[in-house]
């Protein structure tokens, strides 16, 4: 990212000072931009007193290196002015992440040397915190959601997708994406506390006598306006249709129309044609939907058209582990022996 450019340190003040050890192991700064009385000792830099004096520098760039969000957006905003490309200082190396409110700050947008490539609308809440720093080709979509305590995303390996629709909101959650793995929450879904989205194990299991890997990554697709309750876990294969609720606690990895709740280890639905509302309890105790505020679960009525979360005719169980297994890069004779060993030589499908 750094090659071939003249390095600036926009601010060079106290949090600057704080973290130079962990920026001069990630870039080598040349220039310092700031109060050159504050400045003036740090030894081994060129001293700018003038951010002109930026941009007489052959193909600058910009380390924005101040911990004041309306700061980093003024900084920001002047680089992108002048065509400089900028970076926080954060995001070279914070090991919680690279934080919303810095993302947003620097204009919504971060790309890296790896393909990696995050987008966050300016209305997100500024505690998400996006770790990417080991993942090639990813690119990760955010909209403008709220999030109580802290979102923590993780994008493992590589080709990883995710996206977040707008109206989302998050008490606590944490959600891991895997090589080639897609997870989508879609718009004005209602995520608990300590909510857990894992589209892969993160540790190999494999057929004791065929040694064939047997649990592959898995997508996860969350429709719109769905309610996560408290300490669910959302696993790889999941797919939850428009409007539906998971009780507290629920485990799945399954498909489920809309409509629904949904609940158990592994869940189940437990009662079908069900809307919900946003409306607390505690603040109006409603007989109908008519009376509540929150009227968005009549915006997702339940299609007609098949929808990729949505639970389509039942596959036989074989037939729906073979094509998982073709998808996931299992060979034809790896497949056929697993088969052969689980049901004998011959085996007939059910009608």
């Amino acid at each position: 990212m750094f090659k071939d450019y003249s390095v600036v340190a926009w601010g060079g003040y106290q949090y600057f000072s704080e973290h130079i050890d962990d920026i001069k192991n990630k870039v080598k700064i040349e220039y310092i931009y700031g109060n050159i009385e504050y400045i003036k000792e740090k030894e081994g830099y060129q001293l700018l007193g003038d951010r002109e004096g930026i941009l007489t520098l052959k193909q600058p760039m910009v380390v924005i290196c101040v911990a004041k969000v309306s700061e980093v957006k003024e900084a920001a905003k002047w680089c992108r002015d002048h065509k400089i490309p900028c970076i926080h200082m954060d995001f070279l190396f914070n090991k919680s992440g690279i934080c919303g409110k810095y993302l947003k700050a620097i204009g919504g947008r971060y790309e890296d040397d790896n393909h990696n490539c995050i987008t966050i609308s300016d209305k997100a809440a500024d505690n998400i915190f996006i770790e990417i720093f080991k993942s090639k080709n990813t690119s990760v979509h955010i909209g403008g959601i709220k999030v109580k305590d802290r979102l923590k995303i993780k994008m493992m390996g590589h080709q990883g997708m995710l996206s977040i629709g707008e109206g989302t909101s998050v008490v606590t959650a944490k959600i891991i994406v895997n090589t080639e793995g897609h997870v989508k929450i879609g718009k004005d879904c209602m995520l608990a506390d300590d909510i857990s989205v894992m589209q892969s194990d993160q540790h190999l299991i494999f057929d004791k006598s065929t040694h064939e890997r047997i649990n592959y990554p898995r997508n996860i697709v969350i429709g719109n306006h769905v309610w996560i309750g408290r300490e669910s876990q959302i696993l790889g294969g999941a797919e939850i249709g428009d409007g539906s609720v998971c009780g507290a606690r629920t485990v799945t990895s399954g498909k489920f129309p809309s409509n629904v709740i949904i609940a158990g280890c592994p869940a189940r639905v437990v009662r079908e044609n069900v809307v919900w509302a946003r409306d607390l309890v505690e603040a109006s105790d409603f007989d109908t939907l008519e009376q509540c505020k929150d009227q968005n679960g009549l915006l997702y009525p339940e299609r007609d058209e098949p929808q990729p979360f949505r639970m389509g005719k039942r596959k036989d169980p074989l037939e729906e582990m073979i094509i998982h297994l073709y998808q996931s890069g299992v060979t034809t004779v790896g497949i056929a022996k697993l088969i052969e060993k689980m049901y004998g030589q011959y085996y007939v499908p059910k009608k």
